[in-house]
This record gives structure tokens, sequence and C-alpha cells, in this order.
């Protein structure tokens, strides 16, 4: 059997167990960047990650499993060594708002595969037939922007912090980005934060530089830098490489192309 004909019943699977992940938290999540784009406000979370993996699990099948599973060691990792997030990161209830890691670009783009399907197949949707997938790299950048195309950091100013001192996102700080503020030491994460964290772009976007470094539809390719990259791989024009494998840093958000009405 192969992997479309597998995927195709797993899903037809899914839908008849009426899937724990619903229409409305999908579209809670989206915002319209183009008439027929939408992008998901934030990154996928380790919450929505788990329901796709269940789906997965009820269905039994392995290859798919191991596609999409995390790579919780690369917590481990020697350029990311937080030994306690192995455990905890991915399962614990006060991480389920958190943007999900350690997951390849294959595993990425089965969930597209999988959030499309559950959406087709829901009676209650907006759209006639949609497709979710990881953004190009022009669609990244276009959403980053927030509609201005001055703008050099996907937030609202040309700034690391706003005029009240407040870091702007999540990065890994040079000494000389540290400071007081009202008597307190004003310091970033040195890990990932929630996913609805910071301030949102005009597009009301949430994250896309910092926090997670995410992965668009060419394989290798991450947008937006991360937790524990400078403010230099922040900018929009800027991308990094991973050759599409599981990070500790990188993550994705998924975009929503509307291919009939």
């Amino acid at each position: 059997m192969n992997y479309k004909l597998k995927l195709f019943l797993f899903i037809f699977f899914l839908s008849e167990l009426n899937a724990q992940i619903k229409i409305k938290d999908i579209n809670e999540t989206l915002v319209q960047i183009k008439e027929h784009l939408y992008a998901s406000k934030y990154e996928v979370s380790n919450k929505m990650y788990s329901e796709f993996i269940s789906s997965l699990k009820q269905k039994n099948e392995p290859g798919l499993i191991e596609i999409a599973s995390i790579d919780s060691l690369r917590w481990i990792d020697k350029i990311s060594y937080n030994e306690p997030y192995v455990r905890y990161y991915h399962t614990h209830p006060a991480y389920f708002n958190y943007p999900v890691v350690n997951v390849n670009y294959e595993g990425a783009q089965l969930f597209c595969e999988w959030l499309t399907e559950i959406y087709n197949n829901n009676p209650k949707r907006k759209f006639k037939k949609v497709k979710f997938k990881l953004p190009t790299e022009e669609e990244w950048m276009f959403a980053a922007h927030g509609g201005d195309t001055n703008t050099i950091y996907p937030w609202k100013e040309n700034a690391l912090r706003n005029n009240k001192g407040q870091y702007l996102f999540n990065y890994k700080q040079e000494l000389s980005d540290t400071m007081w503020i009202d008597g307190k030491y004003v310091e970033n994460k040195d890990v990932t934060a929630p996913i609805k964290s910071y301030w949102k772009n005009n597009y009301g976007i949430y994250n896309m530089g910092g926090n997670v470094a995410e992965m668009i539809a060419e394989k290798g390719i991450t947008k937006g830098g991360s937790w524990r990259e400078d403010s230099e791989f922040m900018k929009i024009k800027n991308k990094n490489f991973n050759y599409g494998k599981a990070q500790s840093n990188v993550g994705f958000r998924y975009f929503m192309e509307i291919v009939e009405k």
C-alpha cells in the first residue's frame, strides 16, 4: 500500500472518529493576508501537534508515526543543553501552548496534509476546499512585513525594544542588550516562550521573529530566527539553513490557501 493511499485511509478513519481538533479551533488561529491566503497567527503548539500524533496512533500507522515523531533528545545537543526538557517539554500540560520543536521537515509536511483533510472533511467548514501548507519564502516574508515593506523585523518597530524598554521578541541576548528597568534586571528566555507571547504585527501574527525558527516550503530553509540566535537572524530578509532536521530551536507555522470557495 503506497503512502498516499495510507494517508487517505487514515484520514477517512479519523473523520469517522470525530477527531479532537475542531474546526473552530483551526479558524481561531487564522488571519487573512491575501485574498486567497491565510496565515496562522501562532506557531504550531505542542498541544496541536500532540493531537496529530495521537490520531496517527489511533490508526496504528507505524510508518507515519516514525515520520512525524518528536526527537526530544535534541534538547541535549551540545549547542542546546536543556536536559529537563527531554522529559517534560512535549508532554507536560504546562508546555501545551509552547511551540512544538524537534520535528523534521517531513513531519511538518505530514501535519499540514492531516490538517487539510481534517478541514476539508468537516461539514461546518467555511470554504469548500483548502490546502494547509508550509509557506513559500515569499509568502512568509509577506506575512512578516505586516503590510509595511519598510519593516526590517517582523514587528511594528524597527528596534529591539519598545519605548518602555521591553524586548519585542525572544532571542539570544548579547551582553550589551542587558539592562535594568525600575530596579529590576530584564532578560529574555533561555528557551522558547508561549505561542501567544510578545507583540503581534499589523496582521495580528505573533513571533515571526524569534522564539523558534520556522520551516518554509523549501526544505532546509528556516526564517525568523530563534531563542538561541542573535538579533541579526530576526531580520525578515535573512534566512538560515537546517537541512530539514529536527532541532530544539526549529518549529513551523502553517498557511492556508483557498483552493475553492
